[in-house]
């Protein structure tokens, strides 16, 4: 969390642990509008896009693997089908990064032109 608010600038700019209609949990919802700005998150109209952030730790990964359990895989399919843009956060890609590294690392995971996974 402290690496997407040194990106972002304020808590207001994200929310966690968000229930979606289809009852997923998102670890971090981020919406943005059609210019790819992060709009605060009250807000409603003018969201053009919504990122799913997905923290996975090691227990959403099979033992001894970097493979996402089954249930992880098809709740992040099924994400991408209801319109967000999933982008996946492996704890092993952030376990050794400094404070500076992690919000370089964000920066890129999120707002690359080629961010987010869709099968």
């Amino acid at each position: 969390m402290v690496g997407l608010m040194d990106l972002l600038g304020a808590r207001l700019y994200f929310a966690s642990k968000v229930l979606t209609p289809y009852c997923y949990t998102i670890d971090v919802e981020i919406k943005l509008d059609g210019e790819g700005f992060v709009l605060p998150l009250t807000a409603d109209e003018d969201v053009h896009r919504r990122i799913a952030l997905c923290i996975d730790g090691p227990k959403r990964f099979c033992l001894n693997s970097k493979h996402l359990l089954g249930k992880e895989a098809t709740k992040q399919r099924h994400l991408c089908l209801l319109g967000y843009q999933v982008v996946q956060i492996p704890y092993y890609e952030i376990e050794t990064l400094t404070r500076l590294e992690l919000v370089e690392y964000l920066q890129r995971k999120l707002f690359s032109q080629n961010a987010g996974v869709c099968w």
